[in-house]
């Protein structure tokens, strides 16, 4: 059924004037433009508090993070210290110079038996006079004393005189109150020990 509207009234016709432009497409490509630009904007917006966000998420916060406890050491045994003893310093000790002694008759030495033999006439004891005799004088021994001895005798020995075989001891003294000097020969011959070969006594 078609169905037909009666002309405006009034309604000039439009005869010689160029067409009316539409604009509804000019306005809806606008509004897409700025549909997008918002979009853009939007999107561009969240991207950056998204990334903020996760930022902020991934940095601990220095104040809120937790404090690790530091790995405990292994502590290593120390060992004992000996206590350092004082050095102590021995006092120098002077040691007093040795003085050698004097040189004493060694037995059996021509003094040695000269002294002995003079004390044995000074206790005026022939027998001990004649056992420091050599043999072949054993005997004139007690008769040289009774010759030339008379108690009581002083005698003392003097310096040593030398010889390879024979020895001669120098004497002097009193005897009776009689001053007097004389020697004492003594003979090494072997196979004799040292022995009294004679004396003699002269008045001083």
């Amino acid at each position: 059924m078609h169905v037909s509207y009666p002309p405006p009234v009034n309604a000039a016709p439009n005869y010689g004037q160029p067409p009316r432009k539409n604009r509804a497409g000019l306005v809806i490509v606008l509004l897409v433009v700025l549909l997008v630009g918002v979009i853009g904007a939007g999107g561009f917006l969240a991207y950056r508090l998204v990334s903020d966000k996760f930022n902020n998420s991934s940095t601990p916060d220095p104040a809120t993070a937790p404090v690790s406890s530091p790995t405990p050491k292994r502590s290593v045994p120390v060992q004992p210290t000996r206590p350092v003893q004082p050095r102590t310093t021995k006092p120098t000790v002077v040691k007093p110079p040795v003085t050698k002694p004097p040189a004493t008759t060694p037995a059996g030495s021509a003094p040695e038996l000269a002294a002995r033999f003079v004390a044995q006439l000074n206790a005026n004891n022939s027998t001990g006079a004649a056992a420091l005799a050599c043999q072949s004088s054993k005997q004139l021994v007690p008769l040289l004393m009774g010759q030339f001895l008379r108690p009581p005798t002083r005698l003392t020995t003097g310096t040593l005189i030398a010889q390879s075989i024979t020895f001669v001891m120098p004497v002097s003294g009193t005897t009776k109150g009689s001053s007097v000097t004389g020697v004492i020969v003594m003979h090494k011959i072997a196979p004799e020990p040292l022995c009294v070969r004679a004396f003699t006594i002269t008045p001083g």
